[in-house]
Parts: C-alpha cells; sequence; structure tokens
C-alpha cells in the first residue's frame, strides 16, 4: 500500500502560482503512443506552467555518476538513481553504504534544475515508483520535490476533472532532455545516458534488476571486492513495472516501448541545453 497524494497535487494546484510537472521516462510504457503524444496538453490542461521529462535530469545524474565511479574505480560503486535500492543498501546491508554513488536521483536533479531557474516553482514529480514518495521526504532531497504522484494517481486526476486526452491536440514538452537520458528507466540506461559501456559481457559494468539479482550482486561484491560499477533498479527490468503503473506491466513489452521512443525522439544536436547546478551529495544512513 502507498499514500495517495492527489489532493495534495490539488491543493499545490489550487493554491496558485508557478508549477511545473516532471514526467518519469517510463511514461512510454504506461500508455499507447496516441496518448502519450497527448499526455502534456492533458497536463497543461490541470493548470501546470511547466512540463517536461525527468529524463533532463538523469542527463546530469548520469554525469556525476561517472565523475564519481572514476574517481573511485578500484572499489565497487552502487549506482543511486533508485530510492528502492538506496533503501535496501541502509536497511539490510549498512555496511555498504560508503559504496553507493554520493548523488541524487533524476527527480531530485530535475526538480533543482527547474528551481534554479524559477525559485518560486512548485514541483510534481509524476512516475511509476512509490518509494520516490518517501524519497521526496529524506534529508537530502532538501525540498527540491513538493508533491509525488504515480501515472496511476494522474489517470483518477485526469478523471476526476474531466480530462480525456482523446479530445487534446498533441503537444511537445518544455524542454528536451540531453543525449540518450530517455534509456534511462531500463538496465543499462544510465550507462547509456553516461557514454560508458552497455555490453553485457563488460566486466567493469553490471545493470541488474529485481530484488533477487540486486542481493546476488551485492552478496558477490561483499564476498569478492573489486571495481564495479553497479547499476542497480528494483523493479523487473527497471521502472518500467513499477507498482503505480496504471496497468499491470509486461516487463519486456515495457522496455520495448521506452527503447523505442527513446530511439524515435532523440534530441537534435542544436537544441539547446540547459546546464544545472550539480545534482549534490546525499546523506549517510546515519
Amino acid at each position: 500500500t502507498y499514500r495517495n497524494d492527489v489532493e495534495h497535487a490539488v491543493r499545490l494546484m489550487k493554491a496558485g502560482g508557478w508549477l511545473a510537472a516532471s514526467l518519469a521516462p517510463a511514461f512510454a510504457a504506461a500508455w499507447p503512443d496516441w496518448e502519450r503524444r497527448r499526455v502534456a496538453s492533458a497536463l497543461r490542461s490541470l493548470g501546470f506552467s511547466y512540463v517536461a521529462e525527468t529524463a533532463v535530469g538523469a542527463y546530469f545524474v548520469a554525469r556525476k555518476t561517472v565523475e564519481d565511479a572514476s574517481a573511485h574505480g578500484g572499489r565497487p560503486n552502487i549506482c543511486t538513481a533508485c530510492p528502492a535500492v538506496v533503501q535496501y543498501v541502509e536497511q539490510y546491508v549498512p555496511d555498504m553504504v560508503d559504496t553507493l554513488v554520493p548523488c541524487v536521483s533524476p527527480m531530485i536533479a530535475h526538480a533543482r534544475h527547474i528551481k534554479a531557474k524559477r525559485p518560486d516553482a512548485k514541483v510534481v514529480f509524476i512516475g511509476p515508483c512509490v518509494a520516490k514518495k518517501s524519497e521526496m521526504e529524506r534529508l537530502d532531497s532538501d525540498g527540491a520535490v513538493d508533491c509525488v504522484l504515480t501515472f496511476a494517481e494522474l489517470d483518477e486526476w485526469f478523471k476526476r476533472e474531466g480530462i480525456d486526452p482523446a479530445k487534446l491536440e498533441e503537444s511537445g514538452f518544455d524542454e528536451e532532455p540531453a543525449g540518450a537520458s530517455r534509456f534511462f528507466p531500463v538496465p543499462g540506461g544510465l550507462a547509456r545516458t553516461g557514454a560508458m559501456s552497455t555490453d553485457l559481457l563488460d566486466l567493469d559494468v553490471a545493470a541488474v534488476s529485481g530484488v533477487e539479482e540486486i542481493t546476488h550482486i551485492l552478496q558477490s561484491v561483499r564476498e569478492h571486492p573489486r571495481g564495479l560499477l553497479i547499476e542497480p533498479l528494483f523493479c523487473l527490468q527497471g521502472c518500467v513495472t513499477g507498482p503505480g503503473m496504471p496497468h499491470e506491466a509486461n516487463a519486456y513489452t515495457g522496455r520495448a516501448e521506452v527503447l523505442e521512443y527513446a530511439r524515435r525522439r532523440r534530441p537534435s544536436p542544436s537544441a539547446e541545453i540547459v546546464d544545472a547546478p550539480a545534482p549534490g551529495a546525499r546523506l549517510s544512513a546515519a
């Protein structure tokens, strides 16, 4: 079970001001193609002033992660984009907390990016992950995000307001993400965004998903420490099977949808990329 935050989002909207929607890149697996081409219009119909993909923040996170992992190449480095993995390490293998890469998730990085440009902004993150609700409240998140909704909650909000995407026009986002950051929600997406090897046979990078794979790889590097960048996603095949999806997701169908969307929607080389403040260090479990 998880907390439903639709009412909180409604209150933020009714309070007025400049509201930004940060849409997780797994949205490509949440709705059919015709609907996702209208989701930005639907969010603007709710009253959002700015609508963009969280993948904007993923670009900065990947760069920071690769930089930090390169500086500590002789040890295991656990990527920290997945809040469920961070909580798992802190609670069940606390002796490995110092191997967590000191970098926030794309959600926090994108929110900071937005608020660096609009300090008065309120940011609502929308995605498939319920662990984001507790991540929002961490001390190291520093109040960057004001509300977290799942895709299922967003559908509920649309229905509540009588917004039917089928009756809306297609529209794009207010900012395009850089590089390959739309691949972020599937295993290997962070490495791809950070221009690292995504070869399944690479000895230096391991992209794993699902609690069993994560448990096994953490046990392996505890017993036999070595230089390895571990890119873990707690849900099977990544965020595409998150519990906040609006429907029961097939892991490999969802993965294919994200890959196809990411390949089709590459930003043009001339697109302006506005740099963001450094993603910043996260606090230790203590």
